[in-house]
């Protein structure tokens, strides 16, 4: 697929709970999770790619705690939903608190995958 053709599927598949675009190469060597608009800001014209998979929050999320196991929990809060993620900070294990928003499950799946979402 080329650029002008995965530009072309996102506007016809993509739905209003899209939020998140899984990728692989041709040579599907190599995947990758993205958000749809960095994917898009970050897609050449030259790009040739062996397809893309859109994903929901909750199908992400899954994939997240695939990754994770428990160290991801979602805490339904009067507030809004939240993750809570138990990770290895510079002092010692951390937990940290955060929206529920697809911006925030991409940076915790990107450090949970350490940038290498292979078999994810």
């Amino acid at each position: 697929m080329n650029a002008r053709e995965i530009l072309k599927l996102l506007e016809q598949q993509r739905k209003d709970n899209h939020h998140f675009v899984k990728w692989w190469r041709i040579e599907d060597d190599f995947l990758d999770y993205d958000l749809i608009e960095r994917f898009i800001e970050n897609l050449s014209a030259d790009e040739e790619l062996g397809g893309i998979d859109l994903l929901t929050m909750e199908e992400m999320w899954s994939k997240l705690q695939k990754i994770a196991g428990t160290r991801v929990k979602l805490v339904n809060d009067a507030s809004g939903d939240k993750v809570e993620w138990v990770h290895q900070g510079k002092t010692g294990t951390q937990t940290q608190v955060c929206g529920y928003t697809p911006e925030n499950v991409m940076s915790i799946f990107d450090v949970e995958s350490k940038g290498n979402p292979v078999g994810s």
